[in-house]
């Protein structure tokens, strides 16, 4: 989506999935606690390897349909929304006019430290700690590199923004770290133990039980709830997690977390198989990956997940390039 007229946005235009996850890793001790995990989930959740290959294919639909997208996956429908999850979002109107005016400057410095300089201003402004901005910023800078400035620098449409959260985000990473109490003699209990998983943070009534080493998308099979009328992907009796299967084949069910890794268990062997497959590969690979698939992951504690708006399989873009390079 870049704008050859304006040499910032070509060069937003020529970064890759790679390039977006350094600059994110080298802007983490910037971004406060509470959206450090959020702002990398949020490009994991919407890559620029499935950007590009919907804006460039001559048929997005047939492209969409051969990569078996199902969900919400194209961010130019929800330039507003799609990072509700980061704390941060509630100063989304006035980071995204700042990231709109910053573009049709064409600054040439590095893009982290852009970044930095966008959000101290935006922090000054709306009179936050710069560390509140800067996750929220960088999600601006990669949205506006999605969906190019035409789309990118419509005023923020009516909302919350931010109302809905209730607690400071302090108390809310406390809340993170903290687990059900299992009464006056949980100490005594070695099975059984109960935990809380949720799946929006900003929003009441947004969790479901768990009983510890249960696997996530069984654990949220056992609430009612129309939860497909909230998403379509989600099957009755399922849960709030769309799942297809349980085997890590389909990729359906692939979450953020928000939670320390300590909380639940490791990734195994074939759910490392499968990143790379469906595609998430950008911000996993590593023990503590923020990118997982609910129906392998058991916790032993609270956790704090955030669920991907769409699933599929872009792994396949990857099958493109490698016979492109075999031919060649």
């Amino acid at each position: 989506m870049a704008d050859p007229g304006n040499q910032f946005l070509s060069y937003l235009g020529k970064l890759s999935d790679a390039d977006w996850a350094k600059f994110v890793a080298e802007l983490q001790p910037a971004i406060h606690p509470v959206d450090q995990k959020a702002v990398r989930i949020w490009f994991a959740f919407f890559p620029v390897k499935l950007s590009k290959a919907l804006s460039q294919s001559d048929d997005s639909e047939a492209t969409a349909k051969k990569l078996i997208l199902k969900g919400r996956y194209r961010l130019a429908d929800q330039v507003d929304s799609s990072a509700e999850f980061l704390y941060g979002h509630r100063y989304w109107p006035q980071v995204k006019q700042a990231v709109a005016l910053h573009a049709e400057g064409g600054v040439q410095t590095p893009l982290d430290a852009q970044i930095r300089d966008v959000a101290r201003k935006v922090a000054g402004e709306v009179n936050a700690p710069v560390s509140l901005l800067v996750g929220i910023t960088a999600v601006a800078f990669g949205t506006l590199a999605q969906v190019g400035l035409d789309v990118f620098r419509q005023p923020a449409a009516a909302g919350r923004y931010g109302s809905m959260w209730k607690k400071s985000p302090e108390q809310i990473v406390a809340d993170r770290a903290k687990d059900d109490s299992q009464g006056l003699f949980g100490f005594l209990r070695s099975v059984n133990k109960t935990f809380t998983v949720t799946y929006r943070e900003y929003e009441a009534g947004c969790s479901f039980k768990l009983t510890s080493q249960q696997d996530v998308t069984m654990a949220g099979r056992k609430y009612e709830r129309d939860y497909h009328a909230e998403d379509a992907r989600c099957m009755p009796g399922e849960g709030p997690i769309p799942v297809e299967c349980r085997s890590a084949s389909c990729g359906t069910c692939w979450v953020g977390i928000l939670s320390e890794a300590s909380k639940i268990s490791p990734p195994n062997q074939r759910e490392k198989d499968r990143w790379r497959y469906f595609g998430y590969e950008g911000f996993t690979g590593e023990a503590d990956s923020p990118i997982r698939l609910a129906c392998q992951m058991k916790a032993h504690g609270n956790v704090s997940l955030v669920i991907a708006p769409w699933n599929g399989m872009i792994g396949k873009l990857d099958e493109k390039e490698k016979a492109a390079a075999a031919a060649s």
